[in-house]
């Protein structure tokens, strides 16, 4: 049986806005949750789950759905590793310097980034 996992705060609420977002997106183009769920292969329920932000509804729908209305540019600058400042310095400190021997290891605390 699968393990339920309880979003964080952050996560929960990142939830609700991201539901409540695509709730406005179908509500403005006057679709009725049962035109979306059709369109995505799932029942009109599955659609109020998404909308409510509940997190047992799977992340390809959620996809799916953010898509279907557009927004596949914000989507994919999810995460982008170029927008990623810390993981970025964290790499250039493992980079071996110029001219150096063996590259060193570093011990960095991100924190303190």
């Amino acid at each position: 049986m699968k393990k339920k996992i309880e979003p964080s705060f952050e996560a929960a609420d990142a939830l609700v806005r991201l539901g409540a977002n695509l709730r406005t997106a179908r509500l403005r183009r006057a679709e009725s949750e049962s035109v979306l769920a059709g369109r995505l292969g799932v029942s009109r329920a599955t659609i109020a789950r998404l909308e409510r932000g509940d997190g047992g509804v799977s992340l390809a729908l959620a996809v799916e759905a953010l898509l279907q209305y557009g927004f596949g540019d914000a989507l994919f600058a999810l995460a982008d590793p170029e927008q990623d400042g810390v993981g970025k310095r964290l790499d250039a400190l493992r980079r071996p310097s110029r001219g150096g021997g063996a590259a060193q290891a570093h011990r960095v605390d991100p924190t303190k980034l």
